[in-house]
């Protein structure tokens, strides 16, 4: 039976946007050059220097030769790359040191270092793309550490990591809070949904100038939304897209699968994101109805999109392959597709086409990248207008939030 939003309890708080919600401490410094490594005193390479080490008979030279090099990278403040290859160091006693990262799964066993003879010096190497990003941490024996000789970390969705940038990564100022730019405000709604039977938790991103005009707008639903606001820096980029004139003002809804916001554990998102028909008739009957009446959005489904990244961009495209005519607009990023044995991909293949927008992207490291591509085959075999992408990173918020300006061009761009 249809309900209505006046069925809905519901309470509406005015929050100003705060630039602390949206950034999360991470470092931002100057990716490294492709020749920094040269500057021991000696001017030779990372190589050859620990070869130095290696042949050094005596303890004390040997020592001598493992603290400069320590002291080098401290007084850099960034780990050394040369050219493709990045070079990773721990000092300290152990066991056994590895490197579970991004590049490995989260894995202790495939990157173990190596502890040069007669010292606590441990070190390893990787040769990457030049345009990788990557997150990790150091596990000394059974412990995780952030890297202690590298202060670049990101903020994940299980804290902090050790992180670095390889030469031609680029970072983007649109994700970053600017003053200079007219910001829009948040109003925090609370759900009683009977559908679900628990109480569900909504962000509404309103504008810049929203409440001096009568304009209708577009609108963007977005799972995982306390996260897309917090790790995404996703109201920088409407903000600083909207001010620049790049892309159409937009009604954001950030919908929040946690029921308390503080607390992690308590996210309904593996219920309502593994294509569960109950979260779609909740965001249908009871979301859809309360933002049309409360504000100014615009119904065409050509004006209507969903997104989110994970499992979140595996609802965001079954709710717009269900519902069409409301959600015309789709984004996934690193969907979970695999799920239930890539039902939504054969969804997708065996079904007529429908009419959706879609855009979907993937890192290339330990990501959604199998399946991300069945799925661009399939939109490209079904006539679909897409766009597909894959970028040289993993399965994270930096990642995500790097791409949500292309999102915002591809679904709303500024006519």
């Amino acid at each position: 039976m249809m309900r209505t939003a006046a069925a809905i309890l519901f309470y509406v708080i005015f929050l100003p946007h705060f630039s602390e919600m949206t950034d999360m401490c991470v470092a931002q410094r100057p990716a490294s050059s492709s020749t920094d490594s040269m500057f021991f005193s000696s001017g030779i390479g990372v190589e050859t220097y620990l070869e130095e080490i290696m042949g050094k008979q005596d303890s004390l030279g040997r020592q001598d030769l493992v603290d400069n090099l320590l002291n080098a990278i401290q007084r850099r403040q960034d780990v050394i790359i040369e050219d493709s290859i990045v070079w990773l160091f721990y000092h300290g006693v152990a066991k056994r040191v590895s490197v579970p990262s991004d590049l490995n799964g989260w894995h202790t066993f495939p990157d173990s270092m190596m502890r040069i003879r007669g010292t606590n010096l441990w070190y390893i190497s990787k040769v990457l793309d030049p345009r990788t990003r990557f997150e990790y941490k150091l596990a000394i024996d059974s412990t995780w550490i952030l890297d202690p000789l590298n202060p670049r970390t990101a903020a994940g969705g299980y804290g902090l990591n050790s992180e670095i940038r390889m030469p031609q990564y680029q970072h983007l100022a649109e994700v970053d809070y600017q003053k200079g730019v007219e910001h829009g405000t948040l109003d925090t709604v609370l759900f009683r949904s009977k559908i679900l039977g628990r109480d569900h938790l909504a962000f509404v991103y309103k504008p810049a100038n929203y409440d001096s005009t009568k304009r209708r707008l577009p609108s963007l639903y977005v799972t995982d939304g306390g996260e897309y606001i917090t790790l995404g820096h996703m109201l920088n980029v409407l903000d600083n897209l909207i001010a620049h004139k790049t892309v159409e003002p937009v009604l954001g809804v950030f919908l929040d699968p946690r029921t308390d916001i503080e607390r992690s554990e308590t996210s309904m998102r593996m219920r309502d994101y593994t294509m569960s028909d109950s979260f779609l008739t909740f965001l249908t009957q009871e979301v859809r109805p309360f933002i049309l009446k409360r504000y100014r959005s615009q119904v065409e489904a050509s004006r209507t999109g969903i997104m989110g990244a994970s499992l979140g961009g595996l609802i965001a495209t079954y709710a717009s392959f269900r519902h069409p005519r409301i959600f015309g607009l789709c984004a996934a990023q690193s969907p979970s597709y695999w799920w239930n044995d890539e039902a939504m991909i054969d969804s997708i293949s065996s079904n007529k086409k429908r009419p959706i927008k879609i855009y979907v992207d993937s890192g290339t490291i330990k990501d959604a990248l199998v399946s991300s591509r069945k799925m661009a085959a399939v939109l490209k075999a079904k006539g679909y207008e897409y766009h597909y992408a894959e970028y040289p990173e993993g399965h994270n918020w930096v990642n995500w939030r790097a791409r949500i300006s292309h999102i915002l061009r591809f679904l709303f761009k500024h006519q």
